[in-house]
């Protein structure tokens, strides 16, 4: 099944997924029976731990080191995970279990303008994630999953790829242990060796599941993967390996769920409006509601207004763990965005109002909805950002942007001597259901300093200033 393959291998995932305070502390992952370390990260490595050594060993070196339990559900959720941050990158992923993905890439290279700039925003993504990945392409599926298991490589082409298998050592095919045996016995230590020999003769004397798996790894017979369905709710849920006290340490691990986030939202063409942050405790959780005025894509976006709401937010007992879901979603306006594109500076104003919300409180901020009432102070009424855009409606006059809370009374003399009249009048006469009748005749009047004012007479000669003009 000949094209273009990428493998991504995360040999440290189910250890690093689990390090989400501070990943300079030395931590690992200890085996089924927790009595040897089964991975190390790379703080542990530095002070001389290894896969195999002896938990008492290890405590003796690194006292305070830190104990992790490998769980096979978390584990399975962790690569599902990934699959979802990589929808970015191409709509075809294959989960690789324990520590892999597999991804689909020559459909995409002229999205991404070749497969350089792909490679390259590849890497830069997966340095966010600050998980260790070992990459590699391939003409075929096989051929990118040893290339990666054998440290990584990039090319194009079916030529490079089968060029660079020769050299691959046998020991890192992942075949039958008793098998690399009689290839050793043989004197065999290189693929290469192996693909130059006659499948007829390799079937004979190994068995024709070796010439089947060479064929696979080659494109000489297909080998198609089982793709990775993208859920149609986004709920996720991300452990701790240590309590948490201080908000602003939740950030590292919140980054990992907005990045999933992200590439849920670009495989569903969606726009998330509302989230739920559950920060889960030993007893109890915190909820903490997060939205977005036009509603967002990007995990940076979502990862600022994290932070603000984090900023207000005091934690009642340490943190043990995240879960985030989507409760809102809306979607993308045909010919705004693509899959690929970075917000617009259309955005600009609601991701405005949104760190607003988030660091001031959602009823701090509200928006002006018109009334049916005649009478100015009487004609809005406070209402939520969300929602549809008012439908304003059509006045006689001109109407001030800065209406004051109560019309102040102006001295008998200020018409004619310091405000001079400019527009009017427009009479308004309303409130007679309610008993608080109005009659007034209003002017647009400007002070001798320059500003304009919304003023108004009443029938018994009084004038009032209601509001200014910007």
């Amino acid at each position: 099944m000949n094209g273009l393959w990428l493998y991504l291998h995360f040999p440290l995932l189910p250890l690093e997924m689990q390090c989400t305070a501070d990943s300079r502390k030395a931590a690992v992952l200890l085996d089924a029976r927790a009595t040897r370390l089964e991975l190390c990260n790379a703080a542990a490595q530095a002070q001389g731990l290894e896969s195999g050594m002896t938990v008492a060993h290890a405590l003796s070196l690194v006292p305070e080191l830190h104990l992790l339990q490998a769980n096979t559900q978390q584990a399975a959720q962790q690569l599902e995970g990934l699959a979802l941050w990589s929808g970015r990158f191409s709509a075809r992923v294959s989960l690789q279990p324990p520590c892999g993905l597999l991804l689909e890439l020559e459909s995409m290279l002229r999205y991404f303008r070749g497969l350089g700039a792909l490679w390259e925003n590849i890497q830069a993504q997966l340095q966010t994630l600050e998980l260790s990945c070992i990459s590699a392409t391939g003409h075929t599926p096989l051929a990118a999953r040893v290339l990666a298991l054998d440290g990584g490589f990039c090319a194009a082409g079916a030529t490079e790829h089968l060029q660079r298998l020769q050299s691959v050592p046998i020991e890192r095919l992942e075949l039958d242990a008793r098998l690399c045996a009689q290839f050793r016995g043989l004197g065999f230590s290189r693929l290469g060796e192996l693909l130059a020999l006659p499948a007829t003769e390799l079937a004979h004397r190994f068995g024709a599941g070796l010439t089947a798996w060479l064929e696979r790894l080659t494109g000489q017979s297909p080998d198609p993967p089982r793709y990775f369905t993208i859920p149609a709710t986004f709920l996720r849920e991300l452990p701790l390996a240590y309590e948490v006290e201080r908000t602003e340490a939740l950030l590292f691990g919140l980054r990992r769920l907005l990045v999933q986030l992200e590439g849920f939202l670009r495989a569903h063409y969606w726009r998330a409006v509302r989230l739920q942050l559950e920060l889960l405790q030993r007893q109890g959780q915190q909820r903490l509601q997060l939205g977005h005025a036009q509603g967002a894509q990007s995990a940076e976006v979502w990862l600022e207004l994290c932070r603000l709401r984090l900023e207000r937010t005091v934690l009642a007992r340490p943190v043990v763990g995240l879960r985030l879901g989507v409760t809102e979603c809306r979607d993308i306006e045909s010919g705004v965005e693509d899959l690929f594109s970075t917000a617009r500076a259309k955005d600009a104003p609601a991701q405005l109002l949104s760190r607003l919300q988030m660091r001031l409180g959602k009823q701090a901020l509200y928006r002006v909805m018109p009334s049916e009432d005649y009478r100015p102070e009487r004609s809005w009424n406070r209402a939520p950002l969300e929602g549809p855009l008012p439908v304003l409606p059509v006045t006689a006059g001109l109407r001030p942007l800065w209406l004051l809370n109560a019309p102040e009374r102006l001295p008998p003399d200020a018409v004619g001597c310091t405000v001079e009249l400019l527009q009017g009048p427009e009479r308004i006469v309303s409130g007679w259901w309610d008993q608080q009748p109005v009659r007034r005749d209003y002017y647009i009047g400007r002070w001798v300093d320059g500003r304009r004012g919304w003023l108004y007479r009443e029938p018994d000669g009084g004038w009032y200033l209601h509001g200014w003009f910007g």
